[in-house]
């Protein structure tokens, strides 16, 4: 992965970081433009990855997600563990298009899980996206319940559960 990564929590990021995260995030996710700068600066940690030329070349995010998206996260999928015991979502993981196949996504989520090693995370995912479905089996992570439909997509739920579980 050539170019620079940094971790920050949203507090430490300048407006201009959390501004261009925003726009990643826009790009690589359609319906995420309502309450996002709240949801940016609520989250655990975010990562960024700049290309040699300085660009932003790829982003993903370790939320902090209200226990009522949570919850209906969890039943909507049928998932059959508690969903308090999921504080924190892996989420927002975008490459832009140029910088594709170069495992960035992989190493900002690897770098974001490492910060919490104990912690029971979920994720969620469209399941014809190949390539998220990879990194999160790569990272420990396990299919959970039926696909179910939010904002006229239909997702997945993913969990990852602390190994002290």
């Amino acid at each position: 992965m050539n170019g620079t990564t940094y971790l920050k929590e949203p507090v430490a990021c300048s407006e201009c970081e959390r501004l261009e995260f925003a726009r990643l995030v826009r790009q690589g996710f359609e319906g995420s433009d309502e309450g996002l700068e709240g949801r940016i600066t609520d989250s655990r940690c975010l990562a960024f990855h700049y290309a040699p030329n300085a660009t932003l070349a790829a982003i993903a995010g370790l939320k902090a997600p209200d226990a009522r998206y949570r919850d209906d996260v969890f039943k909507q999928a049928e998932a059959p563990v508690s969903p308090a015991d999921y504080e924190l979502e892996l989420g927002w993981v975008f490459v832009v298009p140029a910088h594709r196949g170069s495992r960035m996504g992989e190493g900002l989520c690897r770098q974001l899980l490492a910060r919490v090693p104990n912690s029971c995370v979920f994720a969620t995912t469209r399941p014809n996206n190949g390539v998220m479905i990879k990194i999160l089996s790569a990272l420990g992570f396990t299919r959970v319940g039926k696909p179910y439909r939010r904002r006229n997509e239909q997702l997945v739920l993913y969990l990852r559960s602390s190994p002290r579980s």
